[in-house]
């Protein structure tokens, strides 16, 4: 079915012409095949929007300011969506056009529409009929903003184009067909670029730092999306300090501005720093960075790169305030500080309890024979034993027995004293008359000892640290003597020299942890005491020391080593031929 449309305006003057047309249009909604003639002359633009809106069932709010008379001339049947097309088309050249919002569309001036609620288009919908909407469109792989002064001209004034710079996309909003016809240029130009390669010029800047921190920066716009960059590659130049650049043309503008930025003096007045220090000692920690920046300062000057804004660095240790004083650039500044704060922590420490233990067991039998035999010629007499109390016994009885003034009293008394200091069990017999004296006593005599030292010291130290504990006396040592008799006065001034000496109990350790609960000990234990002696220039001392590197678990007991000695003593005493 066909209607001929040939002076809207004369066919909706007659009320009931206008009725049937209307019926026949709506009819025509449910005809696929219902076709329309548009021949307009002068028609008003206001009854012609009214025809449209009924034709395809839409609801149409026109502007007031929607004026003037429009003229189409057409040979060809056109359908109901060519026909809106057509309307559209109409619009445009009459200075007005169609804003759809949600179910209703708006008439509005051209000039006008960019300021209107305009619906945003997909990307894959970009061609399509002439209404008034806005496109976002990215670019993959030029600039934005460089290639909006290019497609300017191929806009209408009353459009809107522009560019945003972070995600290089461009902002249009324009009729639909102007729309499609943009994105058609854009996707012919929008090419993946040549890549290029540009060398920048570091003035004060660091070129190994720049690279860091300008590969971070690309990394993050590469997890955000940014693909355009991911092939852009980085390098930094030592010789020259400079940034080694390859990527396209809009990545390297890019990274050139951020260089141009980095790339600032350094401010002098922040090159102090002073840093209090909650572990470590101050003095200590200075000397080691001092070490560390001359072998710095020794490597730089024996090679052909000398580091950009590199200064005379100094660290200065504060003994009362724990504090280190440090003057340096700002690279180094931040250097130090980092080996400051590895430095700078709290060491764990070590407890270490040792236990000395030494046993001594003596076991001795002894049998003695002493015999005297005196008359008015003398006193005769043999003692066989080694002991010297036993010899000094019989001296004493002897003594005794021999008469000086006739008093018994005496000698009794002599010989229950010479017998109370023989050890052991005696057993004696003895003849005593007015012309001889006889005596035998025999000794037998058993002994056991058993000795036992316990020492438990304790220590406790930093790792890494030597910790040291004694217990014991200073002992004085003769270690030389002098006399200045013979001098002409004949008086004597003798003196000696005395070195005195610890002896006792004695611990040095040395512990080291290692990873885990692992604790590598150097250890020196030595003990150490007195042995009999008569004088100074005598004195014996008796020494057990060892040295030794352990490593043990945490709350392991190592036991480090012992000597075990037996010794047995066998000896007699006798008269040659009548002990035999």
């Amino acid at each position: 079915m066909t209607v001929n449309i040939s002076d809207l305006t004369a066919l909706l003057k007659n009320s009931l012409r206008a009725i049937a047309v209307t019926a026949a249009l709506t009819l025509s909604a449910v005809s696929a095949a219902q076709e329309y003639t548009v021949n307009l002359k002068d028609t008003d633009i206001q009854e012609f929007i009214k025809f449209v809106a009924d034709v395809t069932g839409t609801t149409m709010v026109v502007d007031p300011n929607v004026k003037g008379k429009v003229r189409v001339i057409s040979s060809k049947p056109v359908s109901q969506a060519e026909l809106y097309d057509l309307f559209l088309s109409i619009l445009d050249v009459q200075g007005y056009t169609a804003v759809r919002s949600g179910q209703v569309i708006r008439i509005v001036p051209s000039k006008d529409a960019r300021s209107s609620p305009v619906p945003i288009m997909e990307d894959q919908a970009a061609i399509g009929n002439d209404e008034y909407v806005t496109q976002v469109i990215r670019l993959d792989n030029i600039s934005a903003a460089k290639l909006i002064p290019v497609l300017r001209p191929l806009v209408p004034q009353q459009a809107h184009m522009a560019a945003y710079a972070p995600s290089n996309a461009i902002i249009i909003s324009d009729i639909r067909s102007n729309i499609g016809r943009i994105v058609d240029i854009i996707e012919r130009m929008d090419r993946s670029a040549i890549q290029t390669t540009e060398i920048i010029r570091l003035k004060y800047g660091v070129a190994e730092d720049v690279v860091s921190m300008l590969n971070t920066l690309e990394k993050s716009r590469q997890g955000e999306g940014a693909e355009a960059d991911k092939e852009a590659v980085l390098v930094a130049d030592k010789r020259t300090n400079s940034v080694v650049v390859t990527a396209d043309e809009l990545s390297v503008d890019r990274i050139r501005k951020l260089v141009v930025y980095l790339d600032t003096p350094l401010e002098q007045s922040g090159n102090v720093r002073v840093i209090y220090l909650e572990y470590a000692d101050a003095t200590e920690i200075a000397e080691v960075l001092t070490r560390v920046m001359q072998n710095i300062s020794r490597l730089e000057e024996g090679g052909s790169n000398k580091r950009a804004g590199g200064g005379e660095s100094t660290i200065e240790a504060d003994e009362g305030t724990n504090s280190l004083i440090i003057t340096a650039d700002t690279d180094e500044m931040a250097a130090l500080e980092a080996v400051i704060a590895r430095l700078d922590i709290r060491r764990a420490q070590v407890l270490i309890e040792a236990i000395i233990v030494e046993v001594t067991v003596l076991e001795g039998q002894e049998l003695g024979l002493q015999w005297l035999f005196a008359n008015d010629n003398g006193v005769y007499g043999s003692n066989i034993t080694t002991n010297e109390a036993r010899r000094n016994s019989l001296s004493q009885l002897g003594g005794a027995l021999v008469p000086d003034d006739g008093s018994e009293n005496i000698g009794t008394r002599e010989v229950a004293a010479s017998l109370a200091t023989i050890p052991g069990t005696t057993l004696g017999w003895g003849v005593v008359d007015e012309s001889l004296t006889m005596t035998v006593i025999l000794n037998a005599l058993e002994s056991q000892g058993n000795t036992n030292i316990l020492s438990t010291p304790s220590l406790l130290t930093l790792d890494n640290e030597e910790a040291f504990i004694t217990v014991g006396q200073q002992v004085p040592f003769v270690t030389g003597s002098y006399t200045n008799t013979g001098v002409a006065n004949g008086a004597s001034n003798p003196f000696q020299t005395i070195e005195r000496q610890s002896v006792g109990v004695t611990l040095k350790v040395t512990p080291q942890i290692n990873e885990g609960d692992a604790v590598v000990m150097d250890i020196v234990q030595e003990v150490s005491s007195l042995g009999p002696a008569l004088i100074a220039s005598d004195i014996i001392t008796n020494e057990r020391k060892i040295e030794t590197m352990v490593l043990a678990n945490d709350g392991n007991i190592v036991v480090l080593g012992g000597l075990v000695e037996d010794k047995v003593t066998d000896s007699s005493e006798g008269v040659p031929v009548l002990s035999s």
